[in-house]
Order: structure tokens, then sequence, then C-alpha cells
């Protein structure tokens, strides 16, 4: 119940009972065609005989006596029980800030467009430069090394080797069998079809040593080993391993990038070389069980058909796949963020990024091999 008495300027106000959403809409109107009276200068709201009230009374009080001084006129609260306490101590404790919301015009399609073109640009621009640091300080790091190597980590390596190349041959090992037979097999029967099947052993056959069985192992050590460094590296920041490393002035690249650098590095070659073996086999195997050629035939006319060069040219892209593999997968371990969802982020984006400069790498050697005539 809400009655209010008008004695000149002044009117008392006296709330009485329960407020808990029973509150009349017609004292609601009342209460504030109270504020609209122009002779009225002085409000006194009398709380002591509330029984019962809500957090939606608070509220009601609050907006009222905020409206009554936005009218330059004063409020003045009667608090002599202890609910009545409770209120005004709760109305003192709120503070309500009003925000005026601009509504902007609506933004041009174009702007956003190019705003996002712009943040794009800017982020790889970035990406490129700590990218192309991170090349410098390994190169750097790798004369330091030449020149003082006692400082070579033989176990890191040796380590490295295992992990990132012994445990990953019987998979390239397999991959390679069956892409180089099933490559052998569509070679042969399409130059069968165009009446040129002397020429399916040496075709397919360099094409094997010079683009599918480096590509192959390259693909395979991308997606297995960058990702591999890309998340040891991640937990390692997560873990706080990397600042304690720092701390003890312990250099990361010497612990970290250069063994797995110099693993890889080493052993892609042999990768190759193997991978170059198993595929040969592949084809033989397709071709004499496919096409009837005798493994004799196939081997008098692979030395009589293919040149060295073929093999040569696989051996010479093996170290620039690894070097590739290694720096992004590394570099993106180092920008993991401190959290299990980057990692996750990162892994993802290091096996892309992996696999696209591989491809890069391949063309820029299958153009230069070709204008050479190697």
């Amino acid at each position: 119940m809400i009655n209010y008495n008008i004695n000149g300027a002044e009117v008392s106000i006296v709330l009485q009972g329960d407020f808990t959403n029973k509150i009349h809409s017609n004292d609601i109107e009342s209460l504030y065609k109270l504020i609209n009276n122009a002779k009225l200068k002085d409000y006194e709201i009398l709380l002591d005989s509330i029984s019962k009230f809500d957090i939606s009374f608070i509220f009601l009080l609050l907006d009222y006596c905020n409206l009554i001084k936005k009218h330059n006129k004063k409020c003045t609260l009667i608090d002599n029980t202890p609910i009545a306490k409770q209120i005004t101590q709760m109305l003192s404790s709120i503070e309500i800030k009003q925000k005026q919301i601009v509504r902007s015009k609506k933004d041009n399609i174009f702007l956003i467009i190019f705003n996002n073109i712009e943040s794009k640009i800017k982020h790889s621009l970035s990406f490129a430069i700590d990218f192309t640091n991170f090349i410098g300080y390994l190169f750097y790091m790798l004369l330091c090394l030449i020149f003082n190597p006692k400082k070579i980590r033989i176990n890191a390596i040796s380590y490295h080797i295992y992990s990132g190349v012994i445990t990953a041959m019987p998979v390239i090992f397999m991959v390679s069998f069956i892409i180089g037979g099933v490559i052998a097999y569509q070679g042969a029967a399409t130059l069968e079809r165009m009446g040129f099947m002397q020429a399916a052993v040496t075709m397919t056959a360099a094409l094997t040593l010079r683009e599918i069985g480096p590509f192959v192992v390259a693909l395979i050590v991308a997606g297995r080993s960058a990702s591999s460094y890309t998340a040891q590296i991640g937990v390692m920041k997560i873990t706080d391993e990397l600042n304690a490393m720092r701390t003890m002035n312990f250099n990361l690249f010497y612990f970290i990038v250069l063994p797995r650098f110099i693993a890889l590095v080493l052993s892609f070659p042999l990768m190759v070389f193997l991978s170059d073996l198993i595929s040969i086999f592949g084809c033989m195997i397709f071709l004499h069980y496919g096409f009837g050629i005798a493994f004799g035939d196939y081997i008098f006319q692979l030395k009589m058909g293919v040149s060295i060069n073929s093999f040569w040219t696989g051996i010479i892209k093996a170290p620039f796949y690894a070097a590739t593999i290694v720096v992004i997968g590394c570099f993106i371990g180092f920008r993991v963020e401190d959290n299990t969802q980057s990692v996750g982020e990162r892994t993802t984006q290091s096996v892309v990024y992996a696999l696209f400069g591989v491809i890069v790498v391949n063309a820029i050697f299958s153009l230069i091999f070709t204008e050479l005539k190697f």
C-alpha cells in the first residue's frame, strides 16, 4: 500500500506492507504523477512500514529517487527499522551507469571487405618477417655450429633420427610400393593403348625416381614430423619448459631446433633412396603381373633407358624438403599460445604450411632441372 500527504511544497510518501511483486499499477502511476507536480520540491519517503520486498522493488525505488533528483528536487529516505535500513543499504550499493547508444549507419560492405583485406595483409607481412628472421637466425646458428662442432648434440640428433625417420620407414615403404606400382600400371595401360608399350618402363621409372619417390617421402614426413615438432614445442611452451630454459640461459635453437634440423636433413636423402628402391620394385611387380614384363627385361630397360640424373634429381631435392618441413614445424611451434586449443590449431596449420612448402619447393626444382636439362 502506498499513501502520501502533501503539505505545501513537501510530500510524505508512506510505503506499507508487502512489496514483492504486489504493487498495484495505479499506485505506481500516482507516484510518478507526483514528480510532475511543479509545486512539490521536497519528497520524503518512509520505509519503516515495509514488511517484505524484492529486488524489483529496489530498482523501482532507485529509479523513482533518481527521477526526483533529475528534476532538481530533494529526496529523503526514512529508515528506522532493520528492513528499512537494508533497503537503503542495497540502494547505496547499486550503481547504474547509463550509456548513450549511438546507432551507427549501416556499414559499407566494400569498407568491411577492405578492412578485412588490410588486416590479412598486415598479419601476413608480420608472419613473413618473423619467418625470415627465424630462417636467418637458424643459418647463423648452423654457421656457429660448424666453427664449433663440440656443441653438436649427437645423442639428441640420434634420437630424432630414430623417432622421426626410422619409425616412419614402414609407412613410407608401404606407400612407396603402392604408389609406384599404381603409377607404373596406369602409365603402362595408357601407353599400351597409344602403341608405345616399350616406353612404359623408361617413363614410369624416370617419373618415380625424379618425382614420385621423393615427393611421397616429403608428404608423409611433412604430415608426421611437422605436426610432431609443432606439438612438442607447443606443449613445452604451455608447461613453461621454454621459459625455464631461457632462465637457465640455454639457447633454444641449440637444444630444440638444430637437432631436429640436422637429423632430418642428413637422413632424408637415405629415406628417398630407400623409397626409390621400393617404388621401383613396386613398378616391376605391377608391370610383371599386369602386362607380363619379365623382371630381367625390366631391369635391362631400366639400365638402358633411365639416366643417373633422374636418380640424383630426387636425392638433391631431399635435403631441401627436409629443411622446409623442419623450419615450418619448429617456427609454428614457437607461435603456440598458452592454451591447449592453440596447440591443435597450430599443429593443423603446421601440416598445411609444410605440405604447401614441399609443393612449392618441388615446383621450383622441377623448373630448374627442366631448364638445365638435368
